[in-house]
């Protein structure tokens, strides 16, 4: 009995000191999951029962030619409801903050080569480096994911994000843009059926840049790549 009630208060003991690194280091993991890209970040925070800051996150660009990160925010707020992660199939985030992110998008313009009617003809091909541009112009299908244990669905109440900014690089053209973005707030956004799906954020976001984008150049590839 003493033995055991000594590996319960060792146990509790690791949690209680190094509580934020488990979780940090199990939200990375989930994170890195959901976005197919590694992740990393400066700090983790968690504050019981439902607190979690997150400092400095990166999503890493995995092929970069301009640059190195694929998104960046300096603070990421979360504040969940700690009851259903535990006892209910659905999570239920309370609000999500997104401090003064930067996204970096590049679009590779390729030429192609194919034959037909006897001559070669040239295709003009237009990769991104977040995997959209690719399966929306090539109307490649969705991922077919292998069957597995249910896991559990989330909702997100509300989203926030503040002062976000967009940096972009199309290799056709010389000069970079950088894009002030609008703020956002989205309501009952997750994976659950019936509610906004979360990748809807990133069509919202894409067109907030293409009305913002200055060069008519650019505006017009923006519009043929991603189909505004």
């Amino acid at each position: 009995m003493k033995k055991i009630v000594g590996i319960s208060a060792i146990i509790i003991l690791i949690l209680v000191v190094f509580h934020d690194k488990i979780i940090g280091s199990y939200i990375n993991y989930k994170l890195s999951k959901w976005v197919e890209k590694d992740v990393t970040f400066k700090e983790f925070s968690f504050e019981y029962p439902n607190l979690i800051n997150i400092k400095g996150l990166k999503i890493i660009n995995s092929n970069p030619i301009n640059y190195k990160n694929i998104f960046e925010s300096d603070e990421i707020n979360f504040n969940i409801d700690l009851m259903t992660y535990f006892l209910d199939e659905l999570i239920i985030i309370n609000n999500l903050v997104i401090e003064d992110p930067n996204f970096y998008l590049e679009l590779v313009v390729k030429k192609n080569e194919t034959q037909g009617n006897d001559e070669n003809k040239e295709k003009i091909i237009i990769e991104d480096n977040i995997g959209v541009a690719k399966k929306i112009n090539e109307k490649l299908p969705d991922k077919i994911w292998p069957q597995k244990k249910k896991d559990k669905n989330f909702l997100i109440l509300k989203i926030f994000i503040n002062n976000g900014t967009a940096f972009i690089k199309i290799s056709s053209i010389k000069d970079p843009s950088k894009i002030n973005l609008s703020s956002f707030e989205f309501s009952n956004i997750g994976n659950e059926k019936g509610f906004r799906h979360y990748k809807d954020i990133l069509k919202i976001i894409f067109f907030d840049i293409f009305g913002r984008e200055p060069d008519f150049k650019k505006k017009k590839i923006l519009k043929e790549v991603y189909k505004f």
